[in-house]
């Protein structure tokens, strides 16, 4: 049944995988092969699959744990621990792939009367 939904809910096409997890399938997959390939999460059937889908489904549209237990069939407590476990794996790779933000301010603003002051350390 989870598996049903995953396929007729969420990979059915590009468009409604975006929808849901706001990745397109391959760069889907392509995640979880990282995660796999570095052995951050563990694979057993579809497990590393469903966990990013639940992780992304609920940054990606802010939802509450008991919607995404509901969508997913699982209980509150598995979507918990699931959540915590895919973010802690996320922040494993934050070096690698999330840029931290510049310090300097753009040119459009230096200088500018309108923006300018706020920008001021």
């Amino acid at each position: 049944m989870r598996i049903d939904y995953l396929n007729n809910k969420i990979w059915k096409n590009d468009t409604t995988c975006v929808n849901m997890l706001r990745l397109r399938r391959e760069s889907f997959f392509r995640f979880c092969q990282l995660f796999r390939d570095r052995g951050l999460l563990e694979d057993t059937i579809h497990m590393c699959v469903e966990q990013v889908a639940m992780f992304l489904n609920t940054v990606g549209h802010n939802l509450r744990n008991r919607l995404v237990a509901t969508n997913f069939d699982r209980s509150g407590k598995t979507v918990s621990r699931y959540f915590h476990l895919v973010l802690h794996v996320v922040g494993e790779l934050r070096a690698e792939y999330i840029r931290p933000p510049s310090l300097e301010t753009p040119t459009k603003i230096t200088g500018n009367p309108r923006w300018d002051p706020y920008f001021k350390v």
